[in-house]
């Protein structure tokens, strides 16, 4: 197939290869970390598939070709040199991570591969993270709530655990030692969080605390990162709660949130 733009390009035979450190954020998005100015860069999947495949050792024209072959026949876009062309001078001009050459260019190994290894899943042992929620909309001012919290896992079978966890009622946690229970793999873990006090929060900022009733059940979600060393996510309400309007019943959430936690180098 031949490409009209590609042919009367001024890039067409010159070698593009990344300039820039990164590293994997999950398992499908990158994060490159900008060398000139404190910024990290995320990109959208074909910049992205781009930066990656800037190895320096080929040509503009050898990879609009190749890409090309990636389409089942009859199936390659007619502008897809003009995408590429496009990405590749944003990439080179506008972000500047990556740059044109007239020879191939071998990379350094600190550019070649991602900044941490992939690390091995060890989800036995204590976590340390911190999750933030936001009061209701009726009493928000904006203003965020981080609890620290602590999560020891300590029987694991196969790819299901279960454990403990306390927050830390100084930073305003929910009282008492909760119960989780979980599974994870490669990429994701999923667990449910069990307190054995229920607590809420009034229009003051004041905490309520009921021994004669257990915290409604929490759902955490988080993906692991790279180094397999750091969970970041999010939490809900395992149901949501209902009341009253008129002699309609109605039900609304009780919130949402997200966490990071990260595994304690002493387990």
């Amino acid at each position: 197939m031949k490409f009209k733009t590609l042919e009367s390009s001024e890039y067409k035979n010159l070698y593009f290869h990344r300039t820039e450190a990164w590293d994997w954020m999950s398992s499908e998005m990158i994060r490159v970390v900008d060398s000139k100015s404190p910024r990290v860069i995320t990109m959208d999947p074909w910049p992205q598939k781009i930066f990656l495949e800037a190895l320096g050792q080929l040509t503009v024209e050898d990879y609009v070709h190749t890409v090309a072959k990636e389409y089942p026949k009859g199936n390659t876009p007619e502008d897809l040199d003009v995408i590429i062309l496009e990405m590749l001078e944003d990439l080179v001009y506008g972000e500047k991570i990556v740059s044109f050459s007239d020879v191939p260019v071998t990379l350094d190994a600190s550019i070649l591969k991602p900044m941490t290894e992939e690390g091995t899943i060890n989800v036995k042992g204590i976590w340390n993270g911190t999750y933030q929620y936001a009061p209701r909309d009726e009493f928000k001012d904006d203003k965020m709530i981080d609890v620290n919290f602590t999560i020891t896992i300590d029987n694991v079978k196969k790819n299901t655990f279960t454990g403990t966890v306390k927050d830390d009622l100084s930073t305003g946690g929910t009282p008492g030692t909760g119960i989780i229970k979980g599974k994870f793999d490669n990429d994701r873990m999923y667990f449910t969080k069990k307190m054995p006090i229920s607590s809420t929060i009034d229009e003051t900022g004041k905490r309520n605390n009921d021994t004669n009733k257990k915290h409604p059940t929490l759902i955490y979600e988080g993906a692991f990162s790279r180094s397999k060393q750091i969970i970041t996510g999010t939490w809900k309400f395992k149901t949501k709660a209902l009341y009253f309007k008129g002699f309609i019943p109605y039900l609304f959430s009780r919130g949402t949130g997200t966490f990071v936690m990260s595994k304690s180098q002493n387990s």
